[in-house]
């Protein structure tokens, strides 16, 4: 019986790491080029199954019927993740992630979605997928379809299991199409550019008065970057903010920031 379901983006990202992030127009030398399993549903489900163990962590996405899938699933497999829930969607590709590294860690992502974006809602009515969402005790969600995160959100009000999304790329539909969805989640998670497109800032103050006039429920964890995280309690007005790690004191170095908000 698994404790926790994660749906979202399985990704095979293909890191290129560069002098400076390249402005428009501009040619930049590659130093080095990685090739590695991501995507954030991805990469929440390894980070979860290393904190609770062997099979207690189940992954719900789609891969394509191409030669990323098998290599997606050995990894994931590896890290004992349930891949059950995986869809395979033939007459496509497997999702992908195209990403320049800087050498400060900062970095830019192009996404192809492919199969990520066929998640569908047939594929949760399956039985072993229901069986998944019936048994385990928790949902995270990051970027899943709106229909499929939609769908998830309600069944863990129904069932009175927590409920935690990262919307991500979702936040491109607009305020409008993701606030009813918001107010079903136990934490709803925001990054900086994000929070600057559903509220015009992402100054803590700023996001705050929003949230509280929109009379949200529970917690929002603003993710700060190199300013670290704050959550904000908008009932309340509570802020708590989490400083980064001192890693130059740690004698430690950043080479990337990809993944590190999942």
């Amino acid at each position: 019986m698994v404790k926790l379901v994660v749906c979202g983006a399985i990704n095979w990202d293909v890191s290129c790491f560069v002098e400076h992030l390249p402005a428009p127009g501009e040619e930049v030398i590659v130093r080095q080029i990685t090739r590695v399993s991501g995507g954030t549903g991805g990469n929440i489900a390894v980070a979860a199954a290393r904190i609770l163990g062997p099979e207690q962590v189940a992954l719900i996405g789609a891969l394509g019927e191409d030669e990323i899938a098998p290599r997606q699933i050995a990894a994931l497999d590896a890290e004992a993740v349930v891949t059950e829930g995986i869809d395979r969607i033939p007459g496509i590709e497997s999702g992908q992630a195209y990403i320049l590294v800087g050498q400060g860690g900062q970095n830019i992502i192009a996404s192809c979605l492919g199969a990520n974006a066929r998640l569908s809602l047939e594929h949760l009515n399956k039985p072993s997928v229901k069986r998944l969402l019936q048994e385990c005790q928790s949902i995270v969600l990051t970027d899943p379809p709106l229909d499929v995160a939609r769908e998830l959100l309600t069944l863990a009000e129904q069932r009175g299991i927590p409920a935690l999304w990262d919307p991500g790329i979702l936040v491109s539909q607009g305020r409008e199409a993701l606030e009813p969805l918001a107010r079903l989640t136990r934490i709803l998670f925001l990054n900086e550019s994000e929070a600057t497109a559903l509220f015009g800032s992402a100054q803590l103050d700023m996001v705050l008065r929003h949230l509280r006039s929109l009379e949200f429920p529970d917690h929002v964890v603003l993710k700060l970057g190199a300013q670290g995280a704050a959550m904000l309690e908008p009932s309340t007005g509570m802020v708590i903010e989490v400083p980064t790690l001192p890693i130059k004191e740690m004698g430690l170095s950043a080479i990337s920031t990809v993944g590190c908000g999942d």
